[in-house]
Formats: structure tokens, C-alpha cells, sequence
């Protein structure tokens, strides 16, 4: 088969050999992601902390939680997988808050000298995959305290139930930074993840935020930048609610 000729499906090779590189990208970035958070829970009893039973327990349920995200995504490394290789969502009633405390206290873990903010603002609980949103909202924070300066305050906020367009209610989470900023270019960039052909841009610095963008869109949702030259970065995701006790 020459480069021009179509698979039954009516994809091209190079199409196909596109959308396995960007997997590879996205699986290597969350096993990285999990790595480091294994990483951090299990050094704690070498920090002296192996005394408190709760939170020995929390460790080794994090450390397991992380080890079976990571068993999930090597599953998806298949060639034969296609742009649908995302697992189907595992749908359950989630409270953001309590996916916002879990992000902060693994991120705590790696960069304990970083002043992280907590804010809530209203109940907030949706039917959600709750191990995706929690890596999505984990890759949110980490792009913050990578692309900022250390020691720089940063602040995880949530907020819900409010009415958005047509009356659905919604729920959102945005995580501030008092970082470098960025342009109106950069913002483009990063809010704008598909290129002229339709793919969907993976690499650089964008890489945490595509995924964010990936999972956040999938549970109907819709992630937004706002920021500025020297003056910090907003990034927010707004969620759908749905009835818990109907699953709607």
C-alpha cells in the first residue's frame, strides 16, 4: 500500500501512524504523572511519618490507585488502537472538591515549599469518571507549578452549582497562578488544540493541558484561559451537573 492509497475506514498509513505517536505521547506523559506520585507517597515513611496509621493508609491507597491508572494506560499502547483508544467513561457521582484536595496534597508532596490555596464556593458534585477527572485536574495544577517560579503561590478554586446557557447547571474548577503570564498567541495555542487537518496538537509545553482539554470535553465540558504578560494565568474548566440519583 503506497502513502496515498486508504485503509477500508478511508484513513491514510501516515494518518494512522499520527494517531499512535500522539498516543505514545499521552500515555508516556500519565505514566510519568503517576511515577511521580508514587514516588512522592512512598518516601513519606523515610520522612519520619510511618507513626500516623491514616496517613500510611492514604499513601498506600494513592500508590495503588496510581499503579492501577498506570496498568490501564500500558493497556493502551496496542498498534491497533485508533483515535477512539480512550477507555470508556467510568461514570459515578464525584464531589470537585474532594478531586481538588486530592490534587493539591500529591502536588503538596512534590513541591512542599509552594504556598497552594484552597477555595470553595458551593456544593459541587457531578456525574463524573472520577480517576480521569482526577488526573485531568492533577495535570492542570502540575502545568501551574511547572511553568511558574518556586515559591509562587498558586490557587485551586471551586465553585458550583450556577446556571450556564439553556438553564443546564454547571460546576468549575480554575487553578491561578501569579506566574509570568502568557500572550494572546500562547492562550490561541493552547484553547485552539486542533490544527487545520483536524489533529489534535500534543506536543511542547501544551501537552497537560491538551490532555485536561481531552478528558473535560469528553464529560461535556469546556475548558478556558484567561492570562496576561507578568501578570499570572487563570485556567478554568466548567462542568455539567447531572441528577446524581438519576445519572441523567
Amino acid at each position: 500500500m503506497n502513502m496515498n492509497e486508504r485503509h477500508g475506514d478511508g484513513r491514510r498509513p501516515e494518518e494512522d501512524a499520527y494517531e499512535r505517536q500522539q498516543r505514545l505521547e499521552v500515555i508516556l506523559h500519565e505514566l510519568r504523572t503517576s511515577l511521580t506520585t508514587i514516588r512522592g507517597w512512598a518516601e513519606l515513611p523515610l520522612q519520619g511519618l510511618s507513626d500516623d496509621p491514616e496517613l500510611m493508609v492514604r499513601a498506600l491507597r494513592r500508590i495503588q490507585d496510581e499503579a492501577d491508572h498506570m496498568h490501564e494506560a500500558v493497556q493502551q499502547v496496542s498498534p491497533r488502537a485508533d483515535a477512539s483508544w480512550v477507555r470508556p467513561l467510568d461514570a459515578e457521582p464525584v464531589d470537585l472538591r474532594d478531586v481538588a484536595d486530592e490534587a493539591v496534597a500529591d502536588l503538596g508532596l512534590l513541591d512542599p515549599e509552594r504556598p497552594i490555596a484552597r477555595e470553595n464556593s458551593g456544593r459541587a458534585t457531578l456525574v463524573a469518571d472520577n480517576r480521569m477527572l482526577r488526573h485531568a485536574i492533577r495535570n492542570l495544577l502540575g502545568n501551574a507549578l511547572r511553568h511558574t517560579p518556586a515559591g509562587s503561590p498558586v490557587t485551586v478554586a471551586v465553585r458550583g452549582p450556577a446556571a450556564g446557557s439553556g438553564g443546564q447547571q454547571h460546576v468549575e474548577l480554575s487553578v491561578s497562578d501569579q506566574g509570568p503570564g502568557m500572550s494572546p498567541r500562547d492562550i490561541a495555542r493552547l484553547t485552539s488544540p486542533r490544527s487545520a487537518d483536524g489533529r489534535i496538537e500534543l506536543g511542547g509545553g501544551g501537552l497537560g493541558l491538551s490532555i485536561v482539554r481531552r478528558v473535560v470535553e469528553r464529560h461535556g465540558g469546556e475548558v478556558s484561559v484567561r492570562s496576561a504578560p507578568d501578570r499570572g494565568t487563570t485556567v478554568t474548566v466548567t462542568l455539567p451537573t447531572v441528577s446524581v440519583s438519576s445519572g441523567n
